[in-house]
């Protein structure tokens, strides 16, 4: 997942040849190809097509309006995840731009992980696959026996 939050527009906050120096922005992201002997035309259809694919899938995200400064050292940054988004550690990297330079960079870890019903449900699966499957499917033959009384024609 890539996720980006910023005070205004990219396009008003620097030049795009530092978003590439830097890899910031989904279209700037480095993806180095498993057969680079594939023709350069080839690989960047993939990419193009892979970051088309992630953005219509909420995996790869911008949300401008999305940092709010509280005082001069201090900010908020609010991003959109996709329901979607893998479980584990992430990293979040904060960058600072003054007058169109970059200034600095600040990174920290992000751990996602489920809670819940869905966590309960998650470990049952993974502890006990085999009853939960057991599970899994005589609930769906009483759904369908149940739906075949309830929507009986006769």
């Amino acid at each position: 997942s890539y996720s980006v939050a910023t005070t205004r527009p990219l396009q008003d906050i620097a030049e795009p040849a530092k978003y590439k120096q830097l890899s910031l922005g989904a279209q700037n992201l480095y993806m180095k190809p498993a057969d680079e002997t594939d023709s350069p035309a080839t690989i960047q259809e993939f990419t193009a097509a892979l970051r088309e694919r992630k953005a219509a899938t909420g995996l790869y995200s911008e949300n401008v309006g999305g940092v709010q400064f509280l005082s001069q050292n201090l900010f908020r940054a609010t991003v959109r995840l996709a329901p979607n988004v893998p479980v584990g550690t992430h990293k979040a990297r904060a960058f600072l731009f003054k007058s169109g330079m970059f200034v600095k960079e600040s990174s920290a870890q992000l751990e996602i992980r489920k809670s819940g019903f869905e966590q309960s449900v998650f470990r049952v699966a993974h502890d006990y696959s085999f009853l939960y499957g057991v599970f899994a499917i005589s609930l769906a033959m009483l759904t369908g026996w149940l739906g075949r009384i309830i929507f009986r024609k006769d």
